[in-house]
C-alpha cells in the first residue's frame, strides 16, 4: 500500500541539478589522473601528470588507489571496478573486496565496493544503472546499494554488493564476472543517466 507522496521541492531540485551538471563536467582519467597522489612517470614522456598510461589496466593502479598500497594493494579482481568508482570523481571508493571463498567451499566474502557521495543523487543513479543492467541482462545476478558504515557523522556510505536475497545460488566466479561488467560500463553509462536525468529535470520544469 502506498503511504506516501513527497512534495515538490524546488530546492532540492536545483540542488540535484547542479550535482548532476557538476558530474558531467568532471575530467576523465584520460583529461587528469584519476589517483591524486600518483606521480608515476609516464611512457612516452617520463611525465609525472601525463595521462597515457592512466586506465584500469594501469599496472601501477592497484597500488596508487590502495591507502596503503604497498603492504594492502587493491585485489586485481575488483581494482577495475575501484579504478571506475575514482573516474567518476563524485563518488569516491573507500574499501573494497573482489569475494573470497572458505576452504570448506562456501563464499565467504562477497565482491563489493563501498564509496561515498555527497549527494544521494549519485546512489539513486548507480542504483537505476544495476536494475537497467540486470534488466538488460548485461550482468547474471541482481545487485544494489546498501547504506554502509561511515567513518564520520558528516558523511553517508554506501556499498555496491550483490543482492543476495534475490540470489538462489551465490556463485563467486559469476560475481565476478558481473563485477568486470560493472567496471567497463560504470562511467559512461552513468555520464548518459546524469544527462537523461537533467533532460527529464527539464522537461518537467
Amino acid at each position: 500500500m502506498k503511504l506516501y507522496k513527497p512534495d515538490p521541492n524546488p530546492e532540492a531540485e536545483a540542488s540535484r541539478r547542479r550535482d548532476l551538471i557538476g558530474f558531467l563536467e568532471q575530467p576523465s582519467y584520460r583529461d587528469v589522473r584519476v589517483c591524486p597522489s600518483c606521480t608515476v612517470p609516464c611512457p612516452c614522456s617520463h611525465s609525472p601528470v601525463c595521462t597515457c598510461a592512466c586506465g584500469p589496466d594501469c599496472i601501477s593502479a592497484s597500488v596508487e588507489m590502495s591507502s596503503d598500497g604497498m603492504r594492502y594493494p587493491i585485489e586485481p579482481k575488483i581494482a577495475p571496478l575501484v579504478f571506475s568508482f575514482m573516474s567518476l570523481r563524485v563518488c569516491p571508493p573507500v574499501w573494497s573486496c573482489e569475494g573470497h571463498m572458505s576452504p570448506d567451499g562456501t563464499l565467504r566474502r562477497l565482491p563489493q565496493v563501498w564509496f561515498y557521495t555527497r549527494s544521494l543523487v549519485f546512489a539513486r543513479l548507480i542504483g537505476d544503472l544495476l536494475a537497467y543492467w540486470h534488466f538488460k541482462k548485461q550482468i547474471a545476478n541482481p545487485w544494489h546499494i546498501c547504506v554502509s558504515y561511515s567513518e564520520s557523522e558528516s558523511d553517508t556510505g554506501f556499498s555496491l554488493e550483490p543482492d543476495v536475497k534475490m540470489i538462489d545460488r551465490l556463485v563467486l566466479e559469476s560475481l565476478q564476472q558481473d563485477v568486470a561488467v560493472l567496471s567497463a560500463l560504470l562511467v559512461s553509462d552513468a555520464r548518459a543517466f546524469a544527462q537523461d536525468y537533467l533532460d527529464r529535470y527539464s522537461s518537467t520544469g
